[in-house]
């Protein structure tokens, strides 16, 4: 009975697969809330201020975020905008600040 050499790509290819395997239990998901008033809570527990995540995240970021612009959109009025599209188009090309 011949032997069969395993190439270099079908190792990798099996060392990827056991590693998934292996990891996927790990990993936790955390989907949102159904109840709108964990939300919030929810969603700070995730994403933390850009002044404790300021390290990991690009300079620019970093930058633009010293001072953001909140842009609101209402559809019945009292907003900047009443669409999103609008809003999203107000943004001029190539701006790195928002």
């Amino acid at each position: 009975m011949d032997a069969k050499r395993i190439e270099g790509n079908e190792v990798y290819a099996l060392a990827m697969c056991v590693s998934i395997l292996l990891f996927a239990p790990i990993v936790v998901s955390q989907p949102i809330p159904a109840d709108k008033s964990q939300v919030e809570a929810w969603f700070n527990g995730i994403i933390k201020p850009v002044k404790e995540r300021g390290k990991t995240l690009d300079p620019k970021l970093v930058e633009a975020e010293t001072e953001p612009r909140i842009i609101k959109v209402m559809q019945g009025g009292g907003g900047e905008f009443d669409t999103i599209t609008k809003a999203i188009e107000s943004v001029p090309s190539g701006n790195a600040n928002m």
